[in-house]
C-alpha cells in the first residue's frame, strides 16, 4: 500500500525509523510544530496540504498513487475538525493529541491523566521542537519581549503569556524507545525543580505510532472517513467521527 502520511515535526524522530522499515510505501509531509496553538491555521495547513497530497496524486501514473492519507495528529484543539478529502480515504489516530501517540495508546494517556493531573509533559521531540517551558527559553522570550517592545512592557507581556503555568503541578517526560539522550532527561528535571514541579519518567511506546504509519486502521483506534465525508469530533472516547460532506464543503478549490 502507497500512504501520504502528514505529520507534525515533534514526531520526526520515531515516524521516519518506522518510515525506512515500513512494509508499507510512505511519503511524508512535515508541518512545523506549534499550529495547534492556532486552530484555524492548523485546519488550514492541514487541508492546504490534504489538497496538495490530492492534486499531485492526480498527475502519478495510477500505479504509483496513494491509496489513503495518513495524519500524525488526533484532534489537536479540533485543528482536524472539518477536514475533508475528494478522493482518498483520511486516517486519523481518535486521541487528543500526540502525547497519546507517544505512550503507545490513548487509554494510557487517560490512566495517566488520573495518576497525574496537572502534569505538562515533555520528550524528546517537544524539547527538539517546540517552545517548552524552561528557564533559558523563558530568558530568551523576555529578551525578545524587550527588543520588540521595550524593558517597561517585556515583564508585563511574560506574565500574560505565561499565565497558563498555573495550573500544572507536574512535569512527565516520556522516554523516546528509540533512545534517549541524558540530555533530554536532564532539561526535563530541570525544568521541574525550576518551576517547583513534581517529576515522574514515563516509558514511551511505538505501538500507536506504528499502527499509524502501518496499519491495521482498527476502529477503536483510528477513524477511517471515506472521500466525500468531513471529520468532526465527537465528545466520547472516541473523538472522531465522519459525516457527509455538505453543499458547501467542495466549493472552495
Amino acid at each position: 500500500m502507497r500512504v501520504a502520511l502528514i505529520g507534525c515535526m515533534v514526531m520526526n524522530r520515531e515516524i521516519s525509523h518506522l518510515v525506512a522499515r515500513s512494509r508499507n510505501t510512505v511519503r511524508v509531509w512535515w508541518l512545523r510544530q506549534g499550529l495547534h496553538d492556532t486552530p484555524d491555521i492548523l485546519r488550514s495547513e492541514l487541508q492546504r496540504t490534504v489538497d496538495e497530497v490530492e492534486r499531485e496524486n492526480g498527475l502519478l501514473p495510477e500505479h504509483l498513487r496513494f491509496s489513503a492519507i495518513v495524519l500524525a495528529y488526533g484532534l489537536c484543539s479540533n485543528g482536524v475538525v472539518g477536514l475533508r478529502s475528494r478522493s482518498l480515504p483520511v486516517a486519523v489516530p481518535r486521541c487528543d493529541d500526540c502525547i497519546s501517540l507517544f505512550l503507545g495508546s490513548a487509554e494510557r494517556y487517560r490512566e495517566l491523566f488520573r495518576e497525574m493531573p496537572g502534569a505538562y509533559w515533555y520528550n524528546a521531540g517537544w524539547i527538539e521542537q517546540a517552545f517548552t517551558p524552561s528557564r533559558e527559553n523563558y530568558a530568551r522570550q523576555r529578551a525578545q519581549y524587550a527588543e520588540e517592545y521595550g524593558e517597561e512592557n517585556a515583564d508585563y507581556l511574560m506574565e500574560c503569556t505565561n499565565s497558563w503555568m498555573g495550573k500544572y503541578q507536574r512535569c512527565g517526560f516520556i522516554t523516546c524507545p528509540l533512545g534517549d539522550r541524558p540530555e533530554h532527561e536532564g532539561y526535563a528535571r530541570q525544568a521541574a525543580e525550576d518551576f517547583g514541579w513534581q517529576f515522574r519518567k514515563v516509558e514511551g511506546s511505538m505501538e500507536y505510532l506504528d499502527a499509524l504509519v502501518n496499519g491495521p486502521w482498527d476502529d477503536a483506534r483510528f477513524l477511517v472517513c471515506p472521500p466525500g465525508g468531513v471529520i468532526e469530533a465527537e465528545f466520547s472516547e472516541r473523538k472522531l467521527r465522519c459525516v457527509p460532506a455538505g453543499l458547501d464543503d467542495f466549493a472552495d478549490g
